[in-house]
């Protein structure tokens, strides 16, 4: 025989009836197929508990009453069922979570049998405030949030609709990277349903950076030049120059170009919303065009005399000279200095020389070098002397003279002392043009500068003349 639970009412106290449990023994099992001992409800859903029963062996039928907490359930307003074998709540709140028996009683003999089912009643989830979006710079913190309300088994993060892992709380944070960059959502997790927050977009800005700086250059002064830089993140990327640690106005490219001027130190700041950076510092250096800061000098030479004809120029070395007579370029003379070891009539002329680099070049003034004391022809009183030929003399040579009349001459080698060296002619000559060899050698003369006099009765005149070796 079962054993069986009997309900009689014994009285009414404020909370309800007082029941009392009485054992009886009835012919078998009531209750065939018992409801699930534990049931969980979501707001809004209706609520059926089922028991199949059957009446045992000598009883005629079988009565049903539901209990929640204890409570007999009665059939009204929400509630239907309250004394069948099926109890029907619908639209169930959370105040219809507890305890449900189902009390099965025998006819006639009041055998009773009863089942429990705990009902848990789930709120369904609500998000009351949304994730937001945001811009951020790389390295700053990322917080996304979202509060809901409801009974909520937890929550998954998305990114770009994939699973963004470890993400399942109502907030994530992280060290903001620009792959984080994209459209993010929250699904709360719930057993009355998921619910998914909405969309937002978050933006990761990188802070700039320079792949590449501006290099240093040398330029010629007037000349144009061109410092670029190359930079990364996100734009727009802002360009400011500095030269000498100033602000150059209206640089504010990647390139900039200007014309040299002066020698300066350049450098770039490139600005975005992240941040700013700075380039390494560069020069650029201006060189400059030649400039002869001291000009040559001419003047009168003795025969044979050493001349040196010099400048002195400033700019971008190297520099190169080339000196010019009388505006032909002097072969091999491209030295600062140009000698003329041993001045003859041949060396006069117009000097000056040209100062090149790179970057330009600059002429000196133009000076003369004459011979001293040699001249085309020398005029006395009745007679002429010119210059012997050719000069200088390194062994024949020939003097060449005039006498207006017939009479005494004489032609004479000097020392520069005056003293007698050497007669050349001596005697009455008629009156005309005269020439008159001079063997050097013969006359045994060394290398110097000499005088030859051509002396008559009315007047002396006299010539320079150089011999050389």
């Amino acid at each position: 025989m079962a054993r069986c639970t009997c309900w009689y009412k014994v009285g009414f106290v404020a909370a309800g009836w007082v029941l009392l449990t009485v054992a009886v023994h009835a012919a078998g099992t009531i209750i065939k197929q018992r409801p699930p001992s534990a049931l969980r409800q979501c707001t809004g859903d209706t609520l059926v508990l089922t028991v199949q029963a059957e009446p045992p062996v000598g009883e005629s039928g079988l009565q049903y009453q539901w209990y929640k907490d204890g409570v007999p359930l009665v059939d009204g307003g929400r509630v239907s069922g309250a004394r069948s074998n099926r109890l029907t709540i619908v639209n169930v709140v959370s105040a219809d979570a507890g305890s449900y028996t189902i009390v099965v009683t025998t006819i006639p003999s009041g055998a009773t049998e009863e089942a429990q089912t705990q009902v848990d009643i789930a709120l369904r989830a609500q998000i009351t405030r949304q994730p937001s979006a945001q811009t951020l710079c790389a390295g700053q913190q990322m917080t996304l949030s979202i509060q809901a309300t409801g009974t909520i088994d937890g929550y998954q993060w998305y990114r770009n609709g994939s699973i963004v892992p470890g993400a399942t709380e109502a907030t994530y944070s992280t060290s903001a990277a620009p792959s984080d960059a994209g459209e993010w959502w929250c699904v709360v997790i719930s057993p009355c349903g998921n619910v998914i927050s909405e969309k937002v977009t978050v933006q990761v800005n990188v802070a700039p950076s320079i792949a590449t700086g501006p290099a240093g250059t040398a330029v010629c002064r007037g000349a144009a030049f061109s410092l670029e830089v190359q930079a990364g993140g996100t734009p727009p990327l802002q360009y400011q120059w500095y030269r000498d640690g100033s602000p150059i106005s209206g640089a504010n490219q990647a390139t900039y170009q200007d014309v040299a001027a002066q020698t300066g130190t350049y450098f770039v700041e490139v600005t975005n919303s992240c941040g700013t950076v700075r380039s390494q510092s560069v020069t650029v250096r201006v060189k400059e065009p030649p400039q002869i800061t001291q000009q040559p000098q001419g003047g009168s030479f003795g025969q044979g005399a050493r001349v040196e004809l010099s400048v002195q120029a400033t700019g971008e070395p190297p520099l190169s000279y080339q000196w010019y007579r009388n505006g032909v370029p002097i072969a091999g003379a491209t030295s600062a200095t140009y000698v003329i070891a041993n001045m003859s009539r041949s060396d006069e002329g117009a000097y000056f020389c040209v100062v090149t680099n790179e970057c330009g070049s600059d002429t000196s003034d133009q000076v003369r070098v004459t011979l001293t004391g040699i001249v085309e022809q020398a005029v006395g009183r009745g007679i002429i002397l010119w210059a012997v030929t050719p000069h200088p003399v390194s062994g024949d040579a020939s003097i060449r003279y005039r006498v207006m009349e017939e009479g005494w001459l004489r032609l004479s080698v000097l020392d520069l002392y005056g003293r007698p060296m050497a007669v050349l002619a001596e005697g009455f000559v008629a009156a005309g043009d005269h020439s008159q060899r001079v063997d050097v050698d013969a006359l045994g003369l060394a290398a110097g500068t000499y005088i030859y006099q051509l002396e008559t009765a009315s007047d002396v005149v006299r010539q320079l003349m150089v011999v050389v070796r």
